[in-house]
């Protein structure tokens, strides 16, 4: 595997950290990762590891407010319009991949936070993606949402829209973790492998925190996401595959994740497929101990090749 690190303008001419791995033959597909909450595109070199070493690549970058962005590195927050700007700089990137990798197949899989850029992002964008693999995705009741987020929004006045506050950390993180009780770490809901949690905690580029505004930001695409127009404008011939952990708290336990299942189906999704992996938390790629990243890294690997 070949590691290609590089800057390129996003959204308002923004820097993107980016990193492109490529297998040491020509590749095959490529994936464009999206990457989740307080974490960085740097978590996913294991994964690039295995992809690459069946002759796929894969490359994303570090989200704004993220990974090594500018901005406080204990708290991950997106800025003023930050959720429009994401969804941007990920539309510039992907006709960069599309200019460098022409005769390779994009894929994008977004993860828990990108798992949301990536539904309303398909909902806007016309783009030629191969096929979309959303992970770690969930789906709540848009009443609840409204009221979290008016809720956050008190919070913003007090913190400011990239500071927090512990009531949004409790309203966030907390609910999760409350789930897996006695807790070991603040964020147990992540992974039950301890090794790679401990891993997460320490790494210096993983944010402890979320901005209040981001929160904020966050509630009100998961409403969108989750209404009766959020696949209105969806590109219905795209494939795509639903995978999570069946002990994940964000897809509320698989419940949530075949909510969003049975919604792609009753707008007329026509290449959809949707996998629960037993026993895995929310942080699906990095449960190595009980094997459930390894069946989860097979299984896109699989739905992928059927596809190109």
């Amino acid at each position: 595997m070949t590691e290609q690190r590089f800057s390129l303008k996003g959204c308002g001419d923004f820097d993107l950290s980016c990193v492109l791995w490529l297998p040491e033959t020509k590749s095959r597909a490529v994936v464009q990762v999206i990457h989740g909450m307080t974490e960085h595109i740097g978590r996913y070199a294991e994964f690039a590891e295995f992809m690459t070493g069946n002759g796929i690549a894969v490359a994303g970058f570090d989200l704004r407010g993220h990974g090594v962005n500018p901005g406080d590195k204990n708290c991950a927050a997106f800025g003023e319009n930050g959720w429009q700007n994401s969804l941007e700089d990920i539309h510039f990137f992907s006709k960069h991949l599309d200019s460098i990798l022409a005769d390779s197949p994009r894929f994008t899989l977004g993860f828990s936070l990108g798992s949301f850029l990536l539904r309303e992002y398909m909902n806007i964008y016309s783009d030629n993606m191969a096929g979309a693999v959303i992970m770690g995705t969930g789906h709540q009741p848009g009443a609840m949402l409204s009221v979290l987020a008016a809720v956050v929004n008190s919070q913003i006045k007090k913190s400011g829209i990239d500071g927090t506050t512990p009531l949004v950390q409790k309203l966030s993180f907390g609910t999760y973790n409350s789930k897996f009780k006695p807790n070991r770490t603040k964020s147990d809901w992540l992974c039950a492998d301890s090794q790679q949690l401990d891993e997460y905690i320490a790494d210096p580029l993983c944010r402890e925190s979320i901005s209040a505004g981001l929160f904020r930001d966050l509630l009100l695409a998961m409403k969108r996401t989750g209404s009766g127009s959020a696949y209105k404008n969806m590109d219905k011939t795209i494939p795509v595959l639903l995978i999570s952990g069946g002990d994940d708290p964000v897809g509320d336990m698989g419940k949530g994740v075949a909510a969003v299942s049975k919604a792609m189906d009753k707008a007329g999704f026509q290449g959809k497929t949707t996998l629960l992996i037993p026993g895995a938390r929310h942080d699906l790629l990095h449960e190595n101990a009980g094997g459930q990243s390894q069946a989860a890294k097979a299984a896109i690997l699989q739905w992928i090749n059927e596809r190109i």
